[in-house]
């Protein structure tokens, strides 16, 4: 059975394919070298999460740290977020992973939202 999550959406996606790096958090863990490091693309994002392609299966309920480059690489926006959901990517290897945004630091998510509005205009 396949499932439509456009009805669960409260905010406009854009599509944008960007590499990105994602750090699993691992329930329990103390330091961020016990966390998985994933390289991934950006589906569509929008003010609230990001639909993203990853090379292996992640949880649902998985924390997930991004780094999300700015200005050529030369700093990362830091965001936050929670895997909503998981799924087989549709002819293509990988996986369709539904990441809704955290709260992080007021600066940051101040950030995402100008790169979201710039996108989108």
């Amino acid at each position: 059975m396949t499932h439509d999550f456009t009805d669960r959406r409260r905010h406009e996606r854009i599509e944008v394919v960007q590499a990105i790096f994602i750090e699993v958090v691992a329930r329990g863990s103390r330091s961020e070298a016990e966390n998985a490091i994933i390289r991934c693309e950006t589906v569509d994002i929008s003010i609230g999460g990001l639909k993203l392609l990853v090379p292996s299966q992640i949880s649902t309920g998985s924390q997930l740290n991004l780094a999300v480059p700015m200005d050529d690489w030369k700093e990362n926006l830091e965001l936050v977020g929670q895997a909503m959901w998981c799924r087989p990517a549709e002819g293509k290897p990988g996986y369709w992973v539904g990441l809704e945004l955290k709260d992080s630091s007021r600066e940051d998510m101040e950030k995402w939202c100008k790169v979201v509005h710039t996108l989108s205009a």
